[in-house]
């Protein structure tokens, strides 16, 4: 399948887009003080300022598992050309304020499996040549110093996720925004830093590379939120089965649904481990 992501940030310009109504309205997540390995991931803009990029996982000492298109290795291409290349990650809440955390360099610490990089090269082609394949969304985060005091999480055994049964828990967690504006979309003032978890009613394994959820059924909104990408799909809270990367068209009323980059695939297990081997010397079960 050739997917093409979306990003959080455009779902949330697509739903203002598509809703007439005038009033705050919460989404269905509550403020999550159990996850510990799940991070924010924050860079700093012209200003010095942080904000928020992302979200992640941890699942090395040294590494976050996130969405491939958190990567802003390439800041001086596509985004304000005097950013700063260093990166943060930040475990806890509340990360906007935190002073807990740990550094990356943008230019020299992301892998990103399709190359980031090269694909937003061949958008800018105007030749039209062919680009990467994009049939994916992962990236890995390496860390400057490792983390030590928080509990990893689990790579999945492959194809875990076409084995689940009736007792297993899925539940989403990331630094996504909890309130959604829908006439103003005052997005920034909205994010507060803490992280937040979901229940996912219904799961769809949309093929071997990507699965999905439809909205919330109160709200019509999706789970995930503008700051959600790359939060991780926890299996029974110690196994990362999927990290968020876009959305697409759902059923009435739903105006989207969140599509997740499945990593219980042996092509992105073998990629993430064989990274984390070569960069680091040593291996990751």
């Amino acid at each position: 399948m050739k997917f093409h992501i979306i990003s959080c940030a455009t779902i949330v310009s697509l739903l203002s887009i598509h809703s007439s109504l005038s009033q705050i309205i919460p989404l269905a997540k509550t403020i999550d003080t159990t996850h510990h390995s799940v991070v924010a991931i924050l860079r700093v803009d012209s200003t010095g300022k942080t904000i928020m990029a992302g979200s992640g996982v941890l699942i090395h000492p040294k590494v976050i598992l996130t969405a491939g298109h958190n990567n802003f290795s390439n800041v001086t291409a596509w985004w304000d050309k005097n950013c700063s290349p260093i990166g943060y990650v930040s475990f806890g809440n509340n990360v906007l304020k935190s002073s807990d955390r740990i550094s990356f360099n943008w230019l020299k610490d992301v892998e990103t499996h399709p190359d980031w990089f090269e694909i937003l090269k061949s958008y800018s082609d105007s030749t039209q040549k062919p680009g990467p394949s994009e049939y994916t969304d992962i990236g890995l985060i390496f860390l400057d110093q490792p983390v030590l005091n928080k509990p990893l999480i689990r790579l999945p055994e492959h194809n875990t996720l076409s084995k689940i049964d009736e007792n297993d828990l899925f539940i989403g967690v990331g630094y996504g925004y909890h309130w959604m504006d829908t006439v103003t979309l005052r997005i920034p003032g909205l994010v507060d830093g803490l992280r937040r978890k979901w229940k996912l009613h219904q799961l769809f394994l949309d093929n071997e590379f990507w699965l999905s959820t439809n909205c919330d059924s109160t709200t019509t909104f999706p789970y995930i939120g503008m700051f959600d990408s790359g939060a991780p799909l926890l299996l029974n809270d110690t196994i990362v089965v999927g990290v968020w990367g876009g959305g697409h068209e759902a059923p009435k009323p739903c105006l989207y649904s969140s599509d997740a980059a499945r990593i219980d695939n042996s092509e992105i297990l073998r990629w993430i481990r064989d990274k984390i081997k070569t960069r680091l010397g040593s291996g990751i079960r």
